[in-house]
């Protein structure tokens, strides 16, 4: 049984279900994220163009991501989940589709930024907000299976993609992959269902500001927001610039994937495990330990040629980068009160998401001036170190709080975790 405000409810195993559909969509659309990765080395020799210009591809997505979250998180929380999903299935899988006839910088522009803002926006907030409503007791661990499924598509699809370049050309590539993408996606959909929460709930908790921490919950998201902005600086580089460093350092075009794959691999169990830590450590000291993993690492990619070492590197960043993203998903849900969990996830997404841009740029800008990858990286670290900054005060502020007004994990709200 779980408690939200006065209400309970059972954890059903349609829930299960949910977490399902719900992964299989973050596959997808974070897979989709990271073809940029792979399109990069056949634009530079088709187009001539440089590497941060075709960034500049992954930062509009990004935005498109951070603008569309808003108003795609907001808006399943008033109509659901699966009618917002329709149009991200539809948006994602067509504008892979349209890739295939682009050849402007301009064009490829809008298709990243409409991927993002009209695609994979429906399909991230709103799928994840959805699973961790089904549950309670197994919140964190549901949610970082759903998310664990944006670790196998950041692997999984970029290395499809790279083997149908090799076969067909990347433009019949990213057809393929389009029509692959909605043949999956619109009938998953229909498996979607509200939360069970959502038909017991009554008027005082649909008005109700508690939430699991304790802290107001305009303070905790608006903090929230700036550790993610930091995170996602330090995590873009290696997601996007792995692979064209790895060939920079004389990997066939594959075994650089490869590196993608074993980092996103890696990142499965990185999900699962920080969703597990999570249900027993609360989101936050749980979203700490993830960061700490993730910064102690990234500057080390630019130390070593050895491709081995370069492989291991990927494994112990994507356990930590992985962890990462599931427990800021996590706190967001913990840190906001029920009625507004699609809109809190999406806000501290779309801080998120413009970090991811900015990363993601300032690796392809400095590599172009520089021609070396050791200032992007170096940047990484210095904004993973922001991160851990901006947690560890919340992590004071919070229980400083909770011990000011007298609240523990046993306190007056049996909800509410220190």
């Amino acid at each position: 049984m779980s408690i939200i405000g006065n209400e309970r409810f059972a954890e059903r195993p349609y829930g299960w279900v949910i977490v399902g559909v719900a992964t299989i969509c973050l596959t997808l659309g974070f897979g989709t994220n990271s073809t940029i990765s792979v399109f990069m080395k056949p634009f530079e020799q088709e187009f001539g163009w440089n590497r941060a210009d075709i960034s500049m591809a992954f930062t509009l997505l990004t935005v498109g991501c951070a603008l569309g979250g808003i108003v795609w998180g907001s808006l399943s929380d008033r109509i659901g989940a699966r009618k917002v999903g329709y149009l991200g299935a539809f948006a994602i899988s067509f504008g892979l589709i349209a890739l295939r006839w682009q050849s402007d910088l301009w064009v490829l522009y809008l298709l990243y930024f409409l991927i993002g803002a009209v695609g994979f926006a429906p399909l991230f907030a709103p799928m994840v907000a959805i699973a961790g409503l089904w549950f309670d007791r197994r919140k964190g661990f549901a949610i970082g299976i759903v998310t664990a499924g944006g670790a196998i598509g950041q692997g999984v699809v970029p290395y499809i993609t790279r083997l149908l370049i090799t076969e067909v050309g990347w433009r019949d590539a990213a057809l393929y992959v389009g029509v692959g993408y909605l043949l999956i996606l619109l009938p998953l959909l229909f498996l979607l269902k509200p939360p069970p929460a959502a038909g017991h709930s009554s008027e005082r908790a649909n008005r109700s500001d508690d939430n699991q921490w304790g802290v107001p919950h305009k303070i905790s998201i608006a903090w929230l927001s700036v550790a993610g902005f930091f995170c996602c600086v330090c995590m873009a580089v290696p997601l996007v610039h792995l692979i064209p460093l790895g060939i920079d350092l004389g990997c066939s075009p594959q075994t650089a994937a490869g590196l993608l794959l074993s980092l996103m691999i890696a990142g499965v169990f990185g999900r699962l495990f920080f969703g597990w830590l999570a249900d027993r450590t609360g989101g936050l000291p749980a979203y700490f330990l993830a960061s700490l993993a993730q910064t102690s690492v990234v500057f080390w990619f630019t130390q070593t040629k050895d491709i081995m070492v370069l492989f291991q590197l990927s494994v112990l960043f994507g356990f930590g980068f992985a962890g990462v993203m599931t427990c800021l998903l996590i706190c967001a849900r913990e840190a906001a009160p029920l009625r507004i969990s699609g809109s809190a996830i999406a806000i501290v997404s779309t801080l998120a998401w413009i970090g991811m841009g900015l990363g993601s740029y300032q690796a392809g800008y400095f590599y172009d001036l520089t021609a070396a990858y050791l200032l992007p990286y170096g940047n990484a670290a210095l904004a993973g170190i922001a991160n851990l900054a901006v947690t560890g005060s919340l992590l004071w502020y919070r229980r400083h709080q909770n011990v000011r007004h007298g609240m523990s994990a046993l306190g007056p709200k049996a909800h509410v975790r220190v």
